[in-house]
């Protein structure tokens, strides 16, 4: 049962994270404001969604003291986790090859691209880094 404490913390993290990118992504698009603005309120909405997997991690790591856990245990969160690996990567791409193909059509400016871009591959690392922090603390409990 703990190892799924970080399959939760995973999937709130990553889905989390890519409803604030999808947000954000849409406004610079759309051209809502200033680049910098809606980047620093990607960030603090990240930053809050973070919170309860980072409490997670931390109490499923607490629990897993003391107990033993083999492989067998782990496949199917490691498999749950690795899938959002890949659930992260086309959410994020499928974007970017939309905003490549606006550009083409000459719908958005240059900045604009790169401002979208930027912040995708942002999004990348950032709904990334509690899944990959999830699949250590799976490894490192296992005996």
């Amino acid at each position: 049962m703990i190892p799924y404490l970080f399959v939760v913390a995973a999937v709130i993290a990553v889905i989390g994270i890519i409803s604030a990118y999808k947000k954000a992504h849409n406004a610079i698009l759309e051209g809502e404001g200033d680049t910098a603005k809606i980047q620093s309120k990607f960030f603090l909405h990240v930053a809050i969604i973070e919170a309860l997997p980072i409490i997670l991690i931390i109490i499923g790591f607490v629990l897993a003291e003391g107990q033993s856990f083999t492989m067998e245990d782990i496949y199917i969160p490691l498999a749950i986790v690795i899938g959002l690996f890949i659930f992260n990567a086309f959410i994020v791409f499928s974007q970017i090859s939309q905003v490549k193909h606006l550009r083409q059509s000459k719908q958005i400016e240059e900045h604009t691209l790169n401002a979208a871009r930027g912040i995708s591959f942002i999004a990348i690392a950032l709904a990334n880094a509690v899944p990959i922090i999830s699949l250590v603390f799976m490894i490192m409990i296992t005996s």
